[in-house]
């Protein structure tokens, strides 16, 4: 069954957009959207709060900017 779901919310291919992607809940969600295949691209008001999130996602194998 997991499998089945996988394949629902597979977004490889996918370039996903996430506000308020530096901490929080933001991130949270750009790793889990990661996760599922997309590339994420997160933004964020403090540039080293941004740079710092990016590094994180892409140390978890996330295509990330």
């Amino acid at each position: 069954m997991s499998g089945h779901v996988m394949e629902l919310f597979n977004l490889s291919g996918k370039t996903v957009l996430v506000t308020g992607g530096s901490r929080g809940l933001g991130l949270q969600l750009a790793e889990s959207l990661g996760e599922a295949g997309a590339r994420i691209v997160i933004t964020s008001r403090k540039a080293p709060e941004l740079e710092a999130a990016a590094a994180i996602l892409t140390s978890r194998g996330i295509d990330a900017q």
